[in-house]
């Protein structure tokens, strides 16, 4: 009887190593909004090695990217967990009304969370988005757009591709935040929110 290979065990050290690399410069961002964030500030208060934050990150910009992708998954599940519980609800009230409600709540939690690091993500990737950048940012916004039209289901109107529709959808909404980051005067959280759902579909962000 031929006996099966060990599991290797998953080394969680580089988990922990990204988290508190993450966690690091969170800390630092909220202990002064407007000083800059660097490597060695990073390395000195998360604890660990210059090479270690190198094994995780190939630069600041990668770091920034990782930080927005995690923010895009965790407001993208809650918003998914609420709006599965509104369709199976069948939606208290106007459905178009609770979707607005949602759309509008996930919507602030990005802009919420891109205003309070604003210094470090400006700083960090100057919002040039270079190619590989506005790739990755892009589409982990559309991952979280294509798992949103999936619990809607039948309300996405027929004929509309799903994989082009959550592209085109998170190109914009990149588009929008990256100009609103690159002025010197960012206008209001409220407005920038506005502005996003005003270019998304009703079916997708409900009716004003």
């Amino acid at each position: 009887m031929q006996r099966s290979l060990p599991t290797r065990a998953i080394d969680p050290r580089p988990a922990r190593t990204r988290a508190a690399i993450i966690a690091a410069t969170e800390h630092l961002v909220a202990a002064d909004r407007t000083a800059e964030v660097s490597v060695n500030a990073i390395v000195r208060t998360a604890g660990v090695s210059r090479s270690a934050f190198y094994a995780q990150f190939s630069d600041l910009d990668e770091l920034a990217v990782a930080m927005l992708v995690d923010a895009f998954r965790e407001i993208g599940l809650d918003d998914l967990r609420a709006r599965a519980e509104d369709v199976a609800g069948d939606g208290a009230g106007s459905a178009g009304d609770a979707r607005r409600r949602l759309a509008a709540a996930s919507n602030r939690r990005l802009v919420e969370h891109i205003a309070a690091r604003y210094p470090f993500y400006r700083a960090s990737l100057d919002w040039r988005l270079s190619g590989r950048v506005h790739e990755t940012v892009v589409s982990a916004y559309a991952d979280q757009v294509a798992a949103t039209m999936r619990v809607l289901d039948d309300r996405v109107p027929a004929g509309v591709d799903s994989d082009d529709m959550a592209r085109f959808i998170a190109g914009g909404a990149i588009a929008l935040l990256t100009a609103w980051l690159r002025d010197d005067a960012p206008e209001q959280q409220d407005r920038i929110v506005e502005r996003l759902l005003a270019v998304m579909p009703d079916w997708l962000v409900g009716s004003d």
